[in-house]
């Protein structure tokens, strides 16, 4: 069986130190996003071959695949955040009553943690209510594209693939 592409690549280091930083998890059984730490191991020196890893797993466990996908969103201003959101679908969870309340047509079965991306880390802490909302507005992209897509799909009667970058 093939593994699905990843955006994180494990850190090849051995000089690193692990940390919890901060994002948001959409968990199926609660009405609203919680805030998060997510194990990361941070290399002592980050480069473009040594970046953070996240530890998904910590907070979404192995039950299944975990998928990633990057989303850009601009703020008020105009200016770019982008997000890294990782998500596990499982039917045998009931629907995820806080993905409905971002995305209130979220037919989503599964769970998603959203980190803030950085401009030199490929992830970083998420801070303050602006971001919040921001992150909230990269899941409802997300989500959106995901219903487009299967939408689009069942007509075909074809699996539809989902997107990895937004």
């Amino acid at each position: 069986m093939q593994f699905p592409e990843s955006i994180r690549s494990p850190c090849p280091t051995t000089k690193s130190s692990p940390r919890r930083i901060r994002g948001l998890y959409f968990r199926s059984h609660n009405d609203i996003p919680l805030p998060v730490g997510i194990t990361t191991t941070i290399p002592d020196v980050e480069t473009a071959l040594a970046k953070r890893f996240p530890c998904f797993e910590s907070i979404l466990g192995t039950r299944a695949f975990i998928h990633e996908c990057l989303i850009t969103c601009l703020d008020p201003a105009g200016k770019k955040h982008q997000f890294l959101l990782a998500y596990q679908e499982d039917p045998n969870l009931p629907l995820n009553r806080a993905l409905q309340k971002v995305f209130p047509q979220a037919l989503f079965r599964g769970e998603i943690v959203i980190m803030r991306g950085g401009t030199r880390s490929l992830v970083v802490n998420l801070k303050g209510k602006k971001e919040q909302v921001l992150a909230e507005e990269a899941v409802r992209r997300f989500l959106c594209e995901v219903a487009t897509r299967r939408a689009r799909n069942r007509r075909y009667q074809r699996v539809a693939e989902l997107p990895t970058v937004l």
